[in-house]
């Protein structure tokens, strides 16, 4: 079963707008990686210095371990973790879903 998340990464000032550009073309082989490693579709907003990340995936854990393993998510994070502000990335709490309220009972995913 698919299960949707959100990750919030805080980007440092100084990298804001590059940060913001390498996400809006970026590298075809990243984009490969991610969709191998079981995560069916990405989305991600930017907003003041944050990164708001919004995922499907069946497991997170195991998708997040692929990703980080290949060669190119390597040197993804080579070129973009000294750019955030913590390198904890914040789940925030889920507190509302339409569709599953709807259904009687709001879940973590």
């Amino acid at each position: 079963m698919k299960k949707r998340y959100c990750l919030i990464i805080e980007v440092k000032e100084p990298y804001i707008e590059e940060y913001i550009k390498i996400h809006k073309e970026p590298w075809r082989e990243m984009l490969e990686a991610i969709r191998d490693s079981g995560i069916d579709d990405e989305i991600i907003y930017f907003h003041k210095n944050q990164s708001i990340i919004f995922m499907e995936c069946e497991d997170f854990e195991a998708s997040n371990l692929k990703l980080r393993s290949t060669d190119v998510c390597k040197r993804w994070d080579d070129k973009l973790v000294p750019w955030f502000e913590d390198v904890d990335i914040a789940f925030p709490e889920k507190i509302f879903d339409l569709n599953q309220q709807l259904d009687g009972e709001l879940l973590d995913y």
